[in-house]
């Protein structure tokens, strides 16, 4: 009996799988799926007009100068609130006025962004006596805003003049300090106090007044090492930049309590304490 003989076709599994549509492959749509989102949100906040900004909110500043931030930065109308450089605005408007301390910036979305703004706060009055011009000054010892015309130092109008410019910026200390010390160029934002030496002058206004009941007309920061204080009965103070001011503050005090009484104050010149024997005339 003859046998038959039986042929068998296998057919290998990778040809299988790759015979599969890749319509019914999960990833594929999942994959798909995906790029269409992206793409989608894409297109909506960085394309679209939904979030290009509508409106820039300025706060905490003065009309004058909110109009003047608001000239620098009109630009910014129209970009997207996503892609906005922030740091680069801050950069921009910190240069151009020194008057400000710091920027705090919110996005409100969709299409407005709001801009905080930080002013410094006089102190007082900074002269360079040989440029003959004054600037407001704040704690940090940074000039931050020429005045307009030279405060006026000596004559009888003193006093009506600088209690009106007082008044009109909000000085907190109502302090005028005139240098002798060459600055070089004298530039908006420049630091020309280091702030130990305008917190010393504080210490001093208070002290006299406060211990002394004497007031203080300025202060004249001679050199490094000296400081002069002038009073309202037209005397005059020295002081080493270099001693202990509270020694010197105790010194001053007895001086006056038994050496000087009050009506012989007006017939003075000067006190000079910045030696171990106090001088005066």
């Amino acid at each position: 009996m003859r046998r038959r003989k039986i042929y068998r076709i296998y057919k290998p599994k990778r040809m299988a799988k790759g015979r599969k549509s890749i319509l019914k492959n999960r990833f594929f749509w999942l994959s798909l799926l995906i790029l269409i989102l992206i793409s989608g949100l894409s297109y909506l906040f960085i394309f679209s007009d939904v979030f290009r900004i509508k409106e820039i909110k300025i706060l905490n500043s003065g009309d004058s100068l909110k109009l003047k931030v608001e000239e620098v930065i009109k630009s910014e109308i129209g970009r997207n609130i996503f892609l906005v450089n922030l740091k680069e605005i801050n950069k921009e408007i910190l240069s151009q006025f020194p008057e400000i301390v710091e920027l705090n910036f919110k996005r409100k979305f969709p299409r407005t962004l709001t801009i905080q703004i930080k002013e410094r706060e006089a102190i007082g009055v900074w002269c360079y006596q040989t440029y003959n011009e004054c600037f407001f000054v704040d704690r940090e010892g940074i000039i931050f805003k020429k005045i307009a015309n030279r405060v006026p130092i000596y004559g009888n109008e003193v006093e009506e003049e600088n209690e009106a410019l007082f008044a009109q910026e909000s000085i907190q200390e109502e302090v005028i300090i005139l240098s002798l010390v060459e600055e070089g160029a004298l530039v908006l934002g420049k630091k020309i106090l280091i702030p130990q030496i305008l917190e010393l002058i504080l210490k001093i206004k208070k002290d006299l007044r406060e211990n002394l009941k004497i007031e203080i007309k300025d202060f004249t920061i001679v050199s490094e090492r000296r400081l002069n204080v002038r009073t309202d009965e037209n005397w005059e103070i020295y002081f080493s930049l270099e001693k202990d001011t509270t020694l010197e503050l105790t010194k001053l005090k007895v001086l006056l309590e038994k050496e000087i009484p009050l009506e012989q104050r007006r017939n003075l010149e000067y006190i000079d304490l910045r030696f171990e024997k106090i001088f005066y005339k």
